[in-house]
């Protein structure tokens, strides 16, 4: 489990933020699942009425602040009509709560649905039915995928948001923690840009750092993916954020080297201080590391940069 210090931090922000806009482009009960998941987190008192036979629901996919406030959640489903279908379920779904829960000053629709006029102009006529100045108040609010990050799930504790997304990046065996969500941001399983992005393969460098045959072939696959590396980080609010990480990744690689003179074992290290002892086991995963690694090495964080007279083939005395 991260600590609250690291969730402060922009990218594991990003990263959250991530996952909740992936999680809300489900369909149908997968996308109420998760919205009624965080609103648990959300509310102490938060109760999810199972349906009751003939009784149902009564319109109500959550109660909290002592009955307060009603939620009602509705994932879109691929259909057609769909505008007419949504229009028709808040006809159903409100007069029911408004009728069996009395308590109700909050009615919160919770939705990924595409809201056109026949559901708007429904909302805004109950507004007005159940304005402030009326018999039966009520607060009609609508609730997209933007609300439900803000005032929900983006208001959650560290400990929360790891069981609301199971298999936070490897947060409690990765050194280069901080570089999770760039790896997550790679390994989401879409294709490298093209090979004539690929940077210069710096084949000095990888002579004078004696790396094996095996790492070669590491670092020209991860080479592809450095376009990708550089949009990731272009599109980052931090401007920064390049260099912070830049440099945290040198001083776990000077770490490692203080206490390893070879070359192959440092590099295996480094791997394990990206994506954890177990990051072979997950070819996506694998390549993801070989990207960041090799970024940060064609970047010159880390291992030796080869004198200026240096013409590349073996070297006479070790690196370190």
């Amino acid at each position: 489990m991260i600590s609250m210090g690291a969730l402060r931090d922009p990218a594991w922000r990003e990263w959250y933020r991530a996952q909740h806009d992936r999680r809300v482009l489900a369909t149908g009960t997968e996308f109420e699942d998760y919205a009624t998941a965080a609103l648990g987190y959300l509310h102490q008192d938060f109760v999810n009425p199972d349906p009751a036979g003939r009784f149902g629901d009564w319109g109500c996919d959550g109660l909290a602040e002592r009955g307060s406030i009603l939620y009602a959640c509705y994932g879109a489903r691929p259909m057609e009509d769909a505008e007419r279908k949504l229009r028709e379920k808040l006809e159903h779904d409100f007069p029911r709560a408004v009728d069996k829960w009395p308590d109700m000053t909050k009615w919160r629709f919770v939705t990924n649905a595409t809201f056109g006029p026949l559901a708007s102009q429904y909302i805004t006529e109950r507004q007005r039915i159940h304005g402030p100045e009326t018999a039966r108040p009520i607060e009609i609010e609508l609730w997209k995928p933007e609300r439900l990050w803000t005032d929900a799930v983006a208001r959650l504790t560290a400990g929360q948001l790891d069981h609301l997304f199971p298999g936070v990046p490897r947060a409690s065996n990765v050194e280069l923690s901080d570089v999770a969500v760039l790896l997550d941001a790679l390994n989401d399983g879409s294709s490298p840009e093209t090979l004539a992005a690929i940077r210069p393969v710096p084949p000095t460098k990888m002579d004078w750092n004696d790396l094996s045959g095996p790492a070669r072939l590491e670092f020209n696959e991860g080479r592809l993916s450095h376009p990708r590396i550089d949009e990731w980080f272009t599109n980052q609010a931090d401007p920064d954020l390049r260099e912070r990480l830049g440099v945290r990744f040198q001083k776990v690689y000077e770490g490692h080297r203080l206490l390893n003179a070879d070359t192959r074992e440092v590099l295996e290290r480094v791997y394990v201080s990206v994506g954890g002892s177990d990051f072979r086991l997950d070819g996506r995963r694998a390549n993801s590391v070989y990207a960041v690694t090799s970024y940060f090495f064609d970047s010159c964080y880390i291992f030796e940069e080869p004198p200026p007279a240096y013409a590349g083939g073996p070297r006479v005395a070790s690196a370190y």
